[in-house]
């Protein structure tokens, strides 16, 4: 059975956003659907209501809840992710787990967020370790040629792919 997409404009009024402004960086500054600032705003009253209930109560059974769905989502263990603020801080906080050593090398593409492409200079350069950048052209052919021109920049001293 296929889903009809839906026309430019449709999903408009789901957000708060200016009509008369063609919003272009939701990647960067996204606005919030109305139905998510709904729920957080329901969320935010839960917490001002009773701050300690909140948290010894509801938020880790909360926050397991949300784990689960995410993990059968993405096919992972719950206990195998995390929530975190941002890309950013997901990134640093694995980069800061690594013990890498000279010579280890972090690969990219040049396709990377450059805040992320950042934190991959700034820890490789601690380390003596090298960043190294998969050139994947736009647009693309197919899927498999991003994956060939990855795996092509792969070799033994490769400790993370981001």
């Amino acid at each position: 059975m296929s889903r009809r997409l839906p026309a430019p404009g449709e999903l408009a009024d789901r957000w708060g956003l200016d009509p008369e402004v063609v919003y272009l960086n939701h990647g960067s500054f996204g606005a919030t659907p109305r139905a998510v600032l709904a729920a957080e705003n329901d969320v935010r009253t839960m917490l001002e209501a009773g701050p300690v209930r909140f948290f010894e109560d509801h938020y880790p059974a909360a926050l397991d809840d949300a784990r689960r769905a995410l993990a059968a989502f993405v096919g992972a263990r719950p206990e195998d992710l995390a929530f975190v603020c941002n890309a950013t801080t997901g990134v640093n906080t694995v980069l800061r787990g690594l013990r890498l050593e000279p010579g280890d090398e972090l690969l990219t593409t040049d396709h990377e967020y450059n805040a992320c492409r950042n934190s991959l200079e700034a820890a490789a350069g601690a380390a003596g370790a090298v960043v190294k950048v998969a050139r994947v052209p736009f647009p693309v052919a197919s899927g498999d040629e991003v994956v060939d021109r990855v795996l092509d920049r792969v070799s033994s001293r490769t400790r993370l792919l981001l």
